[in-house]
């Protein structure tokens, strides 16, 4: 197994027994040490330095309020939500203040400790259940049909699997690790997408195909969801989704 620096971790709100679990889950990973504070003011005050904080949000009542204080006294804390149910509204809002993952409780033991992974790497986690709620009129072409031959006529199978794990932020090694190949056919295969579809880099390719309606919908990720309860979008895709947060939120049925 490999060795990781213990890195602190706040934990902001939850009651005891939930803090508790929590604790039990990161005590098995790199992110042993806590810091606890039972209210938002409690942290807001505090004279440490937090770093990575989960939170908890308990309602909306309030939230984004409580949710703007705490990012101007801890500026450099890179804010892990956890909420009850997912809301579209409240997510882009948050993101907006300048959260790095919004987050469902119901999400695994195994799968936190990943987001929490990437949080701390600087990148921004949203949860699958979000491809389900972004409506058709935003991310899929009118003719689905006619998107997916023209994305054969001009990519290779591999290369539009490939494509779809640059939508979703992966690196070469995860895009390796998620294809069965290695990292250097992945490196071809990007090389490949970048010449084809005429793009500077990975996020134009990645805007490029949300654009063409790649992303058609939730089942296109399942299996990679089963196995990681979260989805990591590239910032660029996670920007385009939410400075289009009036128009999505309107179109949604949620």
């Amino acid at each position: 197994m490999a060795h990781h620096e213990s890195i602190e971790v706040s934990i902001i709100g939850f009651n005891s027994l939930v803090r508790e679990g929590i604790c039990r889950i990161l005590s098995e990973s790199e992110f042993k040490d806590h810091r606890f504070f039972s209210t938002y003011e409690a942290a807001c005050n505090t004279t440490a330095e937090v770093g990575l904080a989960i939170v908890d949000v308990k309602s909306s009542e309030g939230f984004l309020h409580d949710l703007a204080q705490l990012k101007t006294s801890l500026p450099d804390a890179r804010i892990v939500l956890m909420v009850d149910s997912f809301d579209f509204k409240q997510m882009v809002e948050a993101f907006h203040c300048g959260i790095h993952a919004y987050l469902l409780k119901e999400i695994g033991a195994g799968p936190l400790i990943d987001c929490l992974r990437l949080v701390n790497n600087g990148e921004k986690v949203l949860p699958s259940i979000l491809l389900q709620h972004l409506p058709n009129t935003q991310m899929i072409s009118e003719n689905q049909a006619e998107v997916q031959v023209q994305l054969s006529e001009l990519l290779s199978e591999r290369e539009i699997d490939t494509l779809r794990c640059l939508v979703m932020g992966y690196p070469n090694k995860v895009i390796a690790y998620r294809l069965d190949i290695s990292e250097a056919t992945v490196k071809v295969h990007v090389k490949a997408i970048l010449r084809k579809l005429m793009v500077q880099n990975r996020t134009q390719a990645a805007i490029w195909a949300v654009n063409q309606g790649l992303v058609t919908n939730a089942g296109e990720f399942r299996e990679y969801r089963d196995r990681v309860g979260a989805d990591v979008l590239s910032p660029a895709i996670i920007d385009q989704i939410t400075s289009k947060a009036p128009s999505l939120a309107l179109a949604s049925s949620f």
